[in-house]
């Protein structure tokens, strides 16, 4: 049946036999122009590091015009002409973001690094950017390389692309091109995967105008978009009775992160156990290029999980319960392990087990970076939860640390902008479960 809201398999609505209220796509027209002309705030900026005292309020001023915008496309009836509408503003907004150097994170110095060792004939997993051996590759841009101590900690088909993205250009900038494009991919696979669930294609203006997916991917070139991209393309593919390209997909996304490998159980029980052959397959052709490399794949995570910990809610109480970075990472494994057995001993479809899954990677994982919450964005198309949908706007609050960072060198998070930033995400989670709770026991 279709979620609440949402529209038939054949693409009506209840009200698909009204015209569209004109002033309500004029109302979402111009904030489509605020946005814009906040994103060219921004560009003026240049060093978002530089100005993050700017940034912030202007980034913060740009969700709100989101939500609204959100909101307003709930009440307008699906027409291809907004569907275009809405996707050249979401390729208008990246556009304008696209010339300023990635300041917010380092990270894409670090895809650039990784693509220039690999063209120098080094295997990326068994060298690290402050190997001596290796200072020769070094360049003006060495400084800005994040984690030089540790190997990658990347999946195969990232490290493939890293070289490929190299081999064409060094241009930190153009670097970002790859990204961009699986970025606005999911928005056009959405406006497919959306109708075939019930869904308003209108629906896909929650990943396209979301200022998280806007600046993780056009501002800073995070590579997340590739694994999101082949998460949305395996639901697409399952929802066409496609189950060993659905394998694929999601294969795809593990092989480029490892957040996707705790959705292989659910889409395995939803397709056939037999096609376990595909993601084994598909592993070993990607780590192919790398040899046995992939052996120090788990010593260099377990290096990452132990050392780092940024922006976390609920590891935090982990935390402070344990002290222990090694027990809290057995916890995490164990709520998230259990999150899957749920999602599997209850059929949950694909996209609900995987809005329950990421969901709870996001929130008991040590580290969730504001480009890790555009994993879950795709999904907020499908069930469009206030608390999470506020969540992609406040957790722009993480990078307050810049400030202490640019001016004393000292990376800590403080903890009223990281209550700023959770407290009103989870007072509507539980209320709104509260809520839906008692509606369904008050129902007749």
């Amino acid at each position: 049946m279709p979620h609440n809201g949402q529209m038939t398999q054949n693409g009506s609505t209840p009200e698909a036999g009204q015209p569209a209220s004109r002033r309500l796509i004029w109302m979402l027209a111009a904030l489509a122009g605020a946005m814009e002309l906040f994103y060219l705030f921004i560009l003026r900026l240049s060093n978002l590091k530089e100005q993050v005292e700017t940034f912030l309020p202007l980034i913060l001023l740009v969700g709100i015009l989101y939500l609204v915008s959100v909101y307003l496309s709930e009440k307008i009836s699906p027409r291809r002409s907004l569907l275009v509408f809405i996707f050249v503003a979401a390729a208008v907004f990246r556009l304008t973001l696209l010339p300023l150097y990635p300041s917010l994170s380092d990270d894409l110095y670090r895809y650039r690094w990784e693509g220039k060792v690999q063209q120098a004939g080094y295997n990326p997993y068994l060298v690290r950017p402050s190997d001596p051996d290796l200072a020769f590759l070094r360049d003006e841009t060495y400084p800005a390389i994040p984690g030089r101590d540790f190997a990658t900690v990347y999946g195969p088909l990232l490290e493939e692309l890293y070289w490929l993205s190299f081999l064409l250009t060094d241009w930190v900038i153009l670097l970002k091109l790859p990204y961009l494009f699986f970025d606005l991919g999911v928005v056009l696979l959405l406006f497919r995967l959306l109708p075939t669930l019930g869904v308003s294609p209108l629906r896909a203006i929650v990943y396209a105008w979301s200022p998280l997916t806007v600046v993780m991917f056009g501002a800073s070139g995070h590579n997340d978009s590739l694994p999101v991209f082949a998460v949305v393309l395996a639901l697409l593919w399952y929802q066409k009775g496609q189950g060993k390209l659905s394998m694929a997909g999601v294969a795809a996304s593990a092989l480029s992160k490892l957040y996707a490998v705790f959705l292989l159980p659910v889409f395995l029980f939803r397709t056939s156990w037999k096609f376990i052959w595909v993601p084994v397959l598909a592993a070993a052709v990607a780590f192919a290029p790398y040899a046995g490399a992939w052996r120090h794949l788990g010593d260099d995570l377990a290096g990452y999980t132990e050392n780092w910990r940024n922006n976390d809610s609920l590891y935090a109480l982990i935390w402070e319960f344990t002290g222990s970075a090694t027990v809290g990472w057995r916890i995490y494994l164990s709520i998230v392990a259990a999150v899957i057995l749920y999602a599997v001993m209850r059929k949950l479809r694909p996209e609900r087990a995987s809005f329950l899954i990421l969901g709870a990677v996001l929130l008991v994982s040590p580290n969730c970076f504001p480009w890790y919450v555009t994993w879950i964005v795709p999904l907020l198309a499908i069930y469009p939860n206030p608390a999470w949908l506020l969540l992609t706007v406040t957790t722009f609050l993480f990078y307050h640390v810049l400030i202490p960072y640019r001016t004393l060198g000292l990376w800590e998070e403080e903890t009223f902008f990281r209550l700023l930033e959770y407290i009103p995400f989870y007072v509507l989670l539980i209320g709104g479960a509260i809520v839906g709770k008692y509606r369904a026991n008050t129902q007749p």
